[in-house]
């Protein structure tokens, strides 16, 4: 079995990466874009994460600000996305604003995206239920709807969607055909 961190390589240790100049604007540049490369950031995110590398705040701060006057560094385009990808994945309002929140977005882009996602809730909250239910099938008990409830409410929808999803499937659970076997 390798070594944690070894890349999956037999007794190769963790080598911490070289020492960085601090001041090398360059480098702090070069550093965003890879780690751009791996996936996209928010502004603040990028700026932490050139920090904890070693790069000086003013430095870390020129470095994203370059990458973001050339559009690769976009917290708007950011918080789209990820709302997006959140509800495919059966998450909700609350999930992605905490999502933004922690990743550095600013509260006027989050209270747009917020916004905007407030019109879909309706649909995803049904469609998550109907994923997590899957393996459930029949009638809905009540001891399953608190168990989807709670399912639900990690996943970041609010309890008035919940709610009216849930009395939904209850009914078209009761309208179901028993069947005979």
């Amino acid at each position: 079995m390798p070594f944690a961190g070894s890349g999956g390589q037999r007794g190769r240790r963790y080598e911490p990466p070289p020492p960085v100049d601090p001041e090398d604007r360059d480098a702090a540049a070069a550093m965003a874009e890879r780690l751009l490369a791996v996936t996209d950031r928010s502004r603040v995110e990028l700026q932490r994460r050139l920090e904890r590398r070693g790069y000086a705040p003013e430095t870390a701060a020129e470095a994203v600000g370059r990458l973001q006057a050339r559009g690769w560094v976009d917290d708007n385009r950011l918080a789209d996305d990820l709302a997006r990808r959140r509800l495919s994945h059966g998450y909700g309002r609350r999930r992605v604003v905490a999502d933004l929140v922690s990743r550095g977005v600013d509260a006027e882009t989050v209270s747009r995206t917020a916004a905007a996602l407030g019109e879909g809730q309706a649909d995803a909250v049904r469609i998550a239920a109907d994923r997590l239910r899957r393996s459930h099938p029949g009638p809905l008990t009540d001891p399953e709807m608190r168990r989807l409830a709670a399912a639900l409410q990690r996943r970041g929808f609010d309890m008035g969607y919940i709610r009216s999803a849930l009395r939904q499937m209850a009914t078209e659970s009761m309208a179901m055909p028993k069947d005979e076997g």
